[in-house]
């Protein structure tokens, strides 16, 4: 029994050094991406295409933060997608339609089944080449339209992934969430920075139509697709074509989950995309990451047969927080939310753990989502 935890320590001390090297390149990333003070008005037209599926509660305030961008009505569209909804989402998209006759929106219904579906129909009906994506319940700056259209103009990457922070924590478990939450925004936004993108979210993300176009969907996962677009243009275009636009003016914010059984339930849904995965980098993150987790996870429980297991434990958790520290503290400054970094502590001590569930579970486990069950 002695040989195995000797074997567990050591093999801790090297998931250490490998998560600390992951972890320098996205902070290197981070620090390296500069922000741009002013773009020239960019004369680009943009399509928004969202997906939504049972968005009454927060479609509302999605339409109106577009409504009141800064960027001309004359230059952009959007494009509604709606996914079977069974609650009052379409009559609410209908009604601001007719009250706001100065906005271009195209409401769709899918023909297939799922977000995926949604999307790409809403793309395929799109009259313009620069496409930004964001989502039903988020609610973007007055700013995003211009500063992401002027960003591409300006660097014509191939994708630009932008920032997404929860807003209107309420409970301490909602604080922890957003701290996740931001540490795998940050993630993503270090790599990219540092030439290694494996990662972005389609809150809030704009690329070049012919880009999508070429792109063959990964058929055997309902959803993710933002992240096998990233892999395939990474693999035919090279990294440097994907940029992160660190910019507070093209922040998208959305609500947090609202308990533990949803927020596990999200990580399960991101999680199994790994299984997809065929770009190097990303398949060693991941693997990097859930492997020193599930290690530290493993330490705490042989502490129920050796107490004194529990400070070694402490211990690579307190190294675990001082490597993530720099690259977390960076975006939440970004995303004003600095004052949550007290509760960062905390997060780490359970993070190991619903890391464990979410990776190990993912490979088992079929999650719902906006009330269908069994999604792969």
């Amino acid at each position: 029994m002695i040989v195995f935890f000797e074997i567990l320590i050591w093999l801790l001390l090297l998931f250490s050094l490998l998560y600390f090297i992951v972890v320098a390149v996205f902070i290197y990333g981070w620090f390296t991406l500069k922000q741009d003070d002013f773009f020239d008005e960019a004369s680009e037209k943009v399509s928004v295409v969202v997906a939504v599926r049972n968005e009454e509660k927060n479609i509302s305030g999605l339409l109106n933060a577009l409504l009141h961008q800064t960027y001309s009505h004359q230059k952009f569209e959007i494009i509604i997608v709606n996914d079977h909804s069974e609650d009052n989402t379409v009559k609410l998209i209908e009604d601001f339609s007719a009250l706001n006759d100065t906005m271009n929106i195209k409401l769709l219904q899918v023909s297939g089944l799922g977000k995926k579906q949604a999307v790409s129909q809403g793309i395929k009906n799109s009259a313009n080449r620069l496409i930004l994506t964001t989502d039903g319940d988020c609610v973007p700056p007055k700013r995003w339209i211009e500063t992401m259209a002027g960003y591409f103009v300006k660097h014509r990457p191939r994708i630009i992934l932008g920032a997404v922070a929860f807003w209107g924590e309420k409970s301490l478990k909602q604080r922890f969430f957003s701290l996740d939450f931001m540490s795998l925004v940050a993630s993503g936004a270090g790599s990219a920075g540092a030439g290694l993108p494996f990662m972005g979210n389609a809150a809030n993300m704009a690329f070049d139509k012919t880009v999508f176009n070429d792109f063959g969907q990964q058929q055997a996962y309902a959803s993710g697709d933002d992240v096998f677009l990233i892999h395939w243009v990474k693999k035919h275009y090279g990294g440097k074509s994907i940029h992160f636009l660190k910019d507070v003016r093209a922040l998208v914010v959305t609500r947090p989950p609202e308990g533990w059984r949803v927020f596990l339930n999200q990580r399960l849904r991101w999680a199994s995309k790994a299984k997809g995965y065929y770009d190097g980098w990303s398949v060693m993150v991941s693997g990097v990451v859930l492997l020193f987790n599930l290690g530290l996870a493993a330490l705490f429980f042989t502490g129920f047969l050796w107490s004194w297991m529990w400070i070694v434990w402490f211990l690579f958790v307190a190294l675990k927080t001082l490597i993530d520290f720099p690259l977390i503290s960076g975006y939440a400054q970004l995303a004003g939310k600095s004052g949550q970094l007290i509760y960062l502590w905390a997060m780490e001590l359970i993070y190991p753990f619903y890391i464990t569930i979410a990776g190990i579970g993912s490979l088992f486990v079929k999650y719902s989502w906006k009330g269908r069950a069994g999604l792969r």
